[in-house]
């Protein structure tokens, strides 16, 4: 039982167990349903959590990018809400701004920089009276360009330049085609290089071509650039004009007779090399003008460029990168602003979720943060450049003067013009070949060589081209640049202003300066002198000089110039120089060359006038100077050959060449063809007087310009200095000038050369002494012309063809008489006959003044004569010759061959005294004086040049401006209106006119001097009314015309207007004379208004102050002839010279008049006698109408001698006898020039 009960103990916590194992399976079952239940709800927890996670993560990256965007945006957002709010007022001054710049793209093309800012200007006040609005700041070059379109047009070629950039502009957005004036070739050079790609095409309208190339451009589309548009052809209308027509779908333009397709993309340029061509009307109207003449600033940069790329390549090349990267920079923010627009544009859906525009922006912003950084960088490389750039500035501002006064040089003598081309090669020479520079490191020491050597080549290499007369105008120019920018002392302004204007407002015959024995011009010199603030005390220093008048006695004054002038400090030897020129031009201005030639000295150096005076080495010029393409014309005075110069250069660098003489459809033709083949070939062709044929010259310079060369061909032409030689011709080329050297020495050895010994040596041996008198008397003809007008009254022009004639007719001649003999009596040679040959046709036949040929019949007599084989036979009388004893100079006796006469031609000093010419040994002295007064004129019409210097280098430097003028005004028009105000205070107000009545209009001097009173009147009210206006327009007050212009250009220069020239006065005469003159003239005639018409005849007259004198002489004649009811043809005129100024009024038939001069002779008791002064003044000559008989007129004591109305003896006024003096020859005034002046202040 124990077993039983324990089995079934066991048996029932068996069923327990089972039962607890039951519930504990099911507990397990439950647990393991929660656990998978507990599972999945993890697992979708953690989701939830991951996506929790993902979304934070998305939102975190919005809220950066938002950041990012707001941040990136901000920059954007600033300049953004700056246009938006410019937006406005933009679209306010749209129509204003849009108008101006319309304007200037259609107008402004032709004129310069200045002109064109003028007008804009004017536009500017235009529209503000209308009430158009327009942006003050208008800045036209980026207004109508974009900064990445400029730096393209600056890698093509494009001068970097405000001008240059407005061109490039109008060249791009042309409504008319552009017609170019391009003297230099950049806008040529540019249009090249910029439609290269597009493959221009070049031609000409002197091309054969022209037509074919014009129809092809037309048909594909290339752009054309058509050269020589001073040669149009008609043919271009309408395309010009763009008649075109539609017919199915094609578009046609009509050229002559055929219809050719018009391409789209056509586009045409003209273009002209030469600045002075006038299109007209009918071209202009169809073209747009753009000028590309060369400006002061534009060439001041090209020359800045210049110098620093050759002398600091370091400096030039941070600033070509910095100009590079400032228009980089620009361009570069311009294309992100627009890449970020277009990212902005392209979004598609949320902006947030667009990465490319987070990236464009971080781009965009560090992009604009390192062009920041490198700006900032860039101010530190500017300072640099900029330092360096002053430091060469002085330079390019030389070169621009120096340039743009070759430019004006013109107006000196037409022979003068310079191409930029020409100047630039002097340059680059200059920087590059200078043997100054050789071993020399330190910057500023090359820089002054490179400065003094740039002076030095531009005077050489001008010079070589100019006639030697104006060699000292150019150097006293430099002197005024070299001053004006590199001197550290005054630029004497003032003293250079009197040297050129000093009289200017100083009456004549109103002297305040007071010194016996000088006479009235000096004493006026005196007086002008001082004006000056430095020479106030003049008369207090020339009455404490003891010895003045030994000073001004002297033969070289200028050695020893007394100082007249108060120093407030110790002045520089230029300072000094420049005073004492002052001194000598009032004083001796017959001595202004010579010490004209010591202020340059002073100024640019010793040597630097000497230089140039060396022997010209043209073989050297023409092998390293001179191109292929580059023509060289040897100028010469008339009467002497430069041909034989080429020769000998030919010979001796053994070159081959063609020589050919034009002036027939022959020649043409020979000359054409031997250019062609010697350009291939590389030979040399020599064409010689050229200026017979000057328009085949302007086809000539144009077949040049284009034709491809050898570079050993050189083209040479040889002409007389001619005043229709082409401008462009001359700038192409390069110039020498040849005139013959002076001295009857060097003129007689110039004939022997050109006549052969066989000639002159054969039979009969008279022959050749008979040939040297003809070189003697040809000598002396051509050496007077030197002294017109007092050698002979006008430059005839007596050349070498005249001694080739001549050496003919006197050899026909001789061998008719001689007939084979070898020796042939001296009575025997046909005297007659030579003389009247040479003095009739050979050398007479040009002469169309009375008294010149008297002068050259004398010559003549007195050479060709049988006498002149006699061993005394004297050449030149009382004067000293090299065999001591003799007061003459003869041909020693024994004399027969060529190589004698040689030998003694040799003997003969270099340079003679007039005498040896018949001349007054003073005629040095006239010529002298003549020529310091050209030399003033001259530099009086180039002062406009040193002004625009002035306003240029004033531009740049605002506060140098504020030192030169305190009102803006240039410094010519300054000085104008001081003049102007000067004038008018001296020219009377009015004249009163003469009341006619029947009586006195039957008088003939009461109808004379009332004609007088009328022009007088006339111009009286012309002359005050233009200088008011002058004064306005100086003052601001008045607008000025083109009539306006014309008077200020002519004014500024010391010209006479051309409508105040009423009456004959000098071509040289300036406006500071003809008012002087003027005033003096309407005086005179006040006087004679008040005058009753019965007393007219008991007036002294100013002869010369008369508008007709010759009317005067006539009214006289004919009053004696009414007044006692004689013939005209009975009267005979007669000259009585008093000592006195009171005439014998008790004879009706007698008139005075006053203001005579006598040259080179006096009077003493109404007889004539040769004197050494130059002029004697006649204090009243009484001129009396007597009736006479033939008889009664003829006497061998008296001599015919002319009345001139001025000194330059181009109008003779009559000719009156008077009684030789004892001793004395009539053939010795005729040589002498002997004649009277009507003095006036024209001389």
């Amino acid at each position: 039982e124990p077993l039983r009960n324990e089995l079934s103990n066991l048996e029932a916590e068996a069923q327990i167990n089972k039962n607890q194992a039951i519930e504990t399976d099911s507990i397990v079952a439950q647990l393991e349903k929660s656990i998978a239940a507990y599972k999945e709800e993890y697992a979708n927890l953690v989701s939830q959590a991951q996506a929790i996670k993902a979304d934070l993560a998305s939102v975190q990256s919005k809220v950066d990018r938002s950041i990012a965007l707001l941040k990136s945006l901000s920059n954007e957002r600033e300049r953004w809400e700056q246009s938006s709010e410019t937006f406005k007022s933009q679209m306010q001054t749209i129509a204003g701004d849009v108008l101006l710049s319309s304007a200037f793209l259609a107008y402004a093309g032709y004129f310069d920089q200045q002109y064109r800012q003028n007008l804009f200007n004017s536009w500017c006040s235009h529209l503000q009276q209308v009430n158009i609005l327009f942006r003050s700041d208008l800045a036209r070059t980026e207004y109508l360009s974009s900064a990445d379109e400029r730096l393209r047009w600056q890698a093509n070629n494009l001068p970097t330049d405000d001008l240059c950039t407005e061109n490039a502009i109008m060249l791009k957005r042309f409504n008319r085609y552009p017609l170019i004036i391009d003297p230099s070739g950049q806008a040529t050079k540019y249009l090249l290089s910029e439609y290269e790609s597009k493959r221009i095409t070049k031609t000409s309208f002197l091309d054969d071509s022209f037509r074919k190339n014009l129809e092809s451009a037309l048909r594909f589309g290339n752009p054309l650039l058509v050269q020589d548009v001073e040669s149009y052809d008609p043919i271009l209308n309408p395309v010009l004009n763009r008649e075109v027509r539609k017919t199915g779908g094609r578009v046609l333009i009509t050229l002559g007779d055929q219809d050719i397709d018009l391409s789209p993309s056509f586009c045409i340029f003209l273009s002209t090399r030469d600045p002075t061509v006038e299109f007209p009307p009918d071209i202009c109207s169809r073209v747009t003008f753009v000028n590309f003449t060369v400006t002061r600033s534009s060439l001041q940069s090209q020359c800045l460029n210049q110098v620093l790329k050759v002398e600091r390549p370091d400096i030039d090349e941070k600033r070509s990168d910095l100009l590079k990267l400032q228009g980089e920079f620009h361009v570069k923010l311009r294309q992100l602003e627009k890449s970020l627009l277009q990212a902005l544009n392209d979004v598609k859906g949320r902006i947030l979720d667009d990465d490319s525009i987070i990236s464009t922006l971080e781009k965009l912003k560090n992009d604009a943060a390192d062009i920041s950084k490198k700006v900032e960088e860039t101010d530190k490389v500017m300072a640099e450049v900029d330092t360096v750039s002053q430091q060469y500035m002085p330079l390019s501002q030389a070169c621009s003067s120096m340039y743009f006064t070759l430019e004006g040089l013109n107006q000196v003598h037409f022979l003068y013009q310079y191409s930029l081309h020409f100047f630039l090669d002097i340059y680059h020479d200059v920087l590059t070949n200078n043997p100054l520079l050789n071993n020399m490191t330190e910057p500023n020491a090359r820089l002054s060589a490179i400065t003094h050597t740039l002076f030095e080549v531009v005077y050489q290499r001008v010079t070589r081209g100019m006639l030697h007369e104006d060699w000292l105008v150019f150097a006293l120019l430099l002197c005024k640049i070299y001053l004006r920018i590199f001197s550290n002392e005054l630029n004497f302004e003032a003293e250079f202003n009197h040297l050129m204007r000093g009289r200017e407002g100083i009456l004549p015959g109103q002297p305040t300066i007071h010194v016996e024995g000088l006479n009235s011009d000096q004493l006026e010199g005196a007086t002008a002198l001082s004006k000056l603030v430095s020479f106030k005390k003049l008369q207090e220093k020339l009455n404490a000089l003891k010895d003045f008048d030994g000073w001004v006695e002297n033969s070289s004054p200028e050695s020893s110039v007394p100082q007249l002038w108060e120093e407030s400090k110790q002045l520089t030897p230029i300072g000094t120089a420049m005073h004492q020129l002052l001194v000598i031009q009032a004083f001796r201005p017959d001595r202004v060359i010579s010490m004209a030639n010591q202020v340059i000295h002073t100024i640019l150096g010793t040597d630097f006038l000497h230089a140039a005076e060396a022997e010209l080495n043209l073989g050297a010029i023409i092998e390293k100077e001179v191109k292929a393409s580059t023509p060289i014309l040897m100028c010469s005075a008339p009467g002497y050959d430069a041909s034989g110069r080429v020769d000998d250069l030919a010979a001796e660098l053994n070159r081959t060449i063609t020589s050919i003489a034009i002036g027939s459809a022959e020649g043409f033709s020979h000359a054409e063809k031997a250019i062609n083949s010697a350009s291939k070939s590389g030979k040399w062709v020599l064409l010689k007087n050229v200026h017979l044929a000057p328009q085949w010259l302007i086809q000539l310079e144009k077949k040049l310009h284009t034709l491809q060369t050898h570079p050993t061909f050189r083209l040479f032409l040889t002409l007389e200095i001619h005043p229709k030689v082409p401008v462009n011709l001359l700038r192409a080329g390069r110039i020498f000038v040849f005139e013959p050297p002076p001295g009857i020495r060097a003129n007689l050895l110039r004939t022997f050369n050109t006549i052969p010994a066989s000639r002159m040596m054969k039979a009969p041996n008279e022959r050749s002494r008979l040939y040297f008198l003809l070189s003697w008397f040809h000598a002396i003809v051509q050496e007077r012309l030197r002294y017109c007008p007092l050698g002979w009254s006008k430059s005839y022009e007596f050349n070498d063809s005249d001694l080739r004639v001549a050496c003919d007719t006197l050899d026909t001649w001789i061998d008719t008489v001689a007939m084979g003999r070898t020796n042939l009596p001296p009575e025997k040679v046909p005297w007659d006959a030579i003389g009247i040959l040479f003095g009739q046709c050979i050398y007479g036949g040009k002469i169309d003044n009375d008294f010149d040929q008297r002068l050259l019949t004398s010559f003549i007599d007195k050479l060709f004569t049988a006498k002149s084989f006699d061993p005394e036979f004297a050449l030149v009388s009382g004067v000293e010759s090299s065999e001591s004893g003799k007061s003459c100079i003869s041909i020693p006796e024994g004399i027969l061959r060529r190589d004698q006469f040689l030998n003694w031609v040799e003997t003969l000093p270099d340079r003679q005294m007039p005498s040896w010419l018949g001349l007054p040994n003073n005629a040095e002295k006239v010529l002298l004086t003549n020529s310091g007064t050209e030399l003033t004129a001259k530099l009086l019409k180039l002062q406009l040049l040193e002004d625009d210097d002035d306003l240029v280098m004033q531009t740049q430097e605002g506060v140098k401006a504020k030192r030169h003028s305190s009102d803006g005004r240039p410094a010519w028009m300054r000085t104008l209106l001081n003049s102007a105000v000067t004038w008018l205070r001296v020219i009377p107000n009015t004249l009163q006119t003469m009341k006619r009545t029947s009586d006195n209009i039957k008088e003939p001097l009461y109808r004379y001097f009332e004609r007088e009173v009328n022009i007088a009147s006339k111009l009286l009210r012309v002359v005050r009314h233009d200088l008011e206006d002058v004064q306005q327009i100086c003052k601001g007050e008045k607008k000025q015309t083109n009539h306006h212009r014309e008077i200020i250009a002519c004014l500024a220069k010391g010209m006479i207007p051309s409508h105040w020239r009423k009456y004959t006065v000098p071509q040289t005469c300036t406006v500071i004379q003809w008012i002087t003159d003027f005033t003096d003239r309407v005086k005179q005639l006040q006087k004679v208004s008040s005058t009753s018409s019965l007393s007219l005849k008991n007036l002294n007259i100013w002869l010369g102050g008369l508008f007709n004198p010759e009317a005067y002489i006539t009214a006289t004649r004919q009053f004696v002839a009414q007044a006692n009811g004689w013939s005209l043809e009975e009267l005979f005129l007669e000259v009585l010279i008093s000592d006195s100024d009171k005439k014998n009024v008790s004879e009706d038939g007698t008139f005075g008049v006053t203001g005579l001069k006598l040259q080179g002779a006096q009077t003493k008791n109404n007889r004539l006698y040769l004197s050494q002064t130059i002029f004697t003044d006649l204090a009243l000559t009484s001129l009396r109408w007597i009736r006479a008989t033939p008889e009664s007129k003829q006497s061998n004591k008296k001599v015919t001698l002319p009345v001139y109305l001025n000194s330059t003896r181009a109008e003779l006024l009559f000719s009156v006898d008077l009684e030789l003096g004892e001793n004395q020859n009539a053939y010795s005034f005729y040589e002498r020039g002997v004649a009277f002046m009507c003095l006036s202040a024209i001389g």
